[in-house]
């Protein structure tokens, strides 16, 4: 376990303004330019006492000149901090906001949100860190250490605000408060895991795919889509011999997952007492990691497994996770237990059994939909790239386990089963557009129109197993009593999207052929 330190400036008060002493590598002693003096601040004290005194205040109660009113977006309220409460004019141009001495710092107003049921709440980011456009054509040249990113990013102040609104149709953002500001420094792991993030970003564009990107290609750091629409799209170098220049790709943005900006809200505010991590190396990534932990169980029976690792075997539906994740090293009940996972928005442990014919018994399921995305769903400006179905396949990666059964189902015996791999995975970006759009689209269509889905009367309209045989809807409760009402008025049973056996097992056998 890690512990941050804090630093408490020369002002002496409790200021709120706190800043981790972990180290980010960052050189402060090189000289850079000047901005204009309107945003520059002699000492970090200075920037202090001005955020501090905007803790618990709305954004309407510090907005000076009526912006947020006028604006009625997001990022008025970044507009605000910048000119109510330090006083300097807002700008669009590419160079970090404001220069406390010779150290340039960007800042950021980010939501939080509580999270959970009960009295038990706990406080998680609201949404992904936007940081800074992606220039696909400059991008391949570019080194990490002197890259247009890093230069924006290296040094950050972060505004938190606490969003708790139920009802955003008649509350309005500006009246939330601003809790804290903080600096956000980087710990060794954090930031070689964000270089190699930036590095496998860089390596798809240059070789020509950056319309194959997806949020869910890394762990800390994000491509994420970033435009008014999915019309908004930008040149990209074209693949090697395809006779062209430049592809067109959708606009993307570096940005930070909210998974990895919880994390930071967890240790910032210290509302994480524990934290548990993989007992990894700094400079080792975690599918390495992974690789190394597995490989010596490679072709090896669940039996034998257990027996090498001295865990009691049982016939639970959990056990071959529980097996899995002792490989790791770790005792802990579920990949979002551990920090390295969580912080990926690695989302599930998923343990796949494949028979002599190559398949798996069953298809494999995922969440229910809830009443509110039913909802989304129903809204007629509702748009595919802000669904809930394009953000969980675009944000979420999984952990594929395979297993091989020496018999056919009807034989089966769980402790026999034979270990042959184990990788994280995403859905490509084609495949989300191939398979999990038409889904989305057949379903707005049909909840937009409030059509009947005859859902009891066998003519059942909701895409199922065979709409596109890679993704579709159905149930997974144990009987047809669980239901939901959809937003035309009918009662079905609660749905859950599930991808097809047949295309988890062309997942697993193109990985196994690496």
């Amino acid at each position: 376990m890690r512990s941050s330190g804090r630093v408490s400036y020369p002002d002496g008060g409790n200021n709120g303004f706190e800043c981790w002493t972990i180290t980010s590598g960052r050189n402060g002693s090189n000289m850079v330019e000047e901005l204009n003096a309107e945003r520059s601040f002699s000492s970090l004290e200075e920037v202090t006492r001005l955020l501090s005194a905007a803790e618990g205040k709305t954004f309407r109660e510090l907005d000076e000149t009526g912006r947020g009113e006028a604006a009625g977006n997001k990022g008025s309220l970044g507009n605000i901090i910048e000119e109510s409460v330090l006083h300097y004019p807002i700008n669009s141009d590419k160079e970090a906001d404001i220069q406390v001495g010779d150290i340039r710092y960007e800042l950021k107003v980010t939501p939080l949100k509580h999270s959970g049921r009960g009295k038990i709440k706990k406080t998680v980011a609201k949404e992904r860190l936007v940081l800074d456009i992606i220039n696909y054509l400059e991008l391949p040249d570019e080194d990490f250490e002197t890259s247009q990113f890093w230069g924006k990013s290296k040094n950050i102040i972060v505004t938190y605000y606490y969003d708790d609104r139920t009802d955003k149709a008649h509350q309005s953002r500006l009246d939330c408060k601003i809790l804290r500001s903080v600096i956000l420094h980087y710990d060794e792991e954090d930031l070689a895991t964000i270089r190699e993030d930036w590095k496998r970003i860089q390596k798809k564009v240059a070789s020509g795919h950056a319309d194959q990107l997806s949020e869910s290609d890394t762990n800390y750091l994000a491509a994420c889509t970033k435009g008014a629409n999915a019309s908004s799209m930008r040149d990209a170098p074209a693949p090697e011999g395809s006779g062209v220049h430049a592809i067109r790709a959708k606009q993307r943005a570096f940005s930070y997952k909210s998974s990895y900006m919880t994390a930071i809200a967890e240790r910032a505010l210290n509302s994480r007492i524990e934290d548990y991590r993989l007992p990894m190396p700094v400079e080792q990534t975690l599918p390495e990691y992974i690789t190394q932990c597995m490989n010596p169980y490679l072709d090896m029976p669940v039996h034998e497994i257990a027996w090498r690792l001295a865990v009691k075997q049982d016939k639970s539906k959990q056990f071959k996770s529980k097996l899995v994740l002792k490989m790791l090293g770790t005792e802990r009940k579920s990949v979002t237990d551990i920090e390295q996972f969580r912080k990926a928005n690695i989302t599930k442990l998923k343990t796949i059994v494949f028979y002599p014919d190559g398949l798996p018994k069953e298809h494999m399921s995922f969440r229910a939909i809830t009443p509110e995305e039913w909802q989304e769903i129903a809204d007629s400006d509702a748009r595919w790239e802000d669904s809930f179905l394009y953000r969980f396949f675009e944000e979420n990666k999984f952990f594929l386990v395979a297993f091989d059964s020496p018999v056919p189902h009807a034989k089966h015996v769980g402790e026999n089963d034979v270990l042959k791999n184990g990788f994280l995975w995403n859905m490509p970006e084609k495949d989300v557009d191939l398979y999990v759009k038409p889904v989305w689209e057949k379903l707005h269509n049909l909840m937009v129109e409030r059509k009947s889905v005859h859902y009891s009367r066998g003519t059942n309209l909701l895409p199922g197993p065979s709409f596109n045989e890679v993704f579709h809807l159905r149930p997974k409760a144990r009987d047809g009593k669980d239901v939901i009402q959809l937003p035309n008025g009918e009662y079905v049973t609660k749905q859950c999207f599930w991808l097809d056996r047949r295309y988890i097992a062309r997942i697993i056998h193109e990985k196994r052929g690496e």
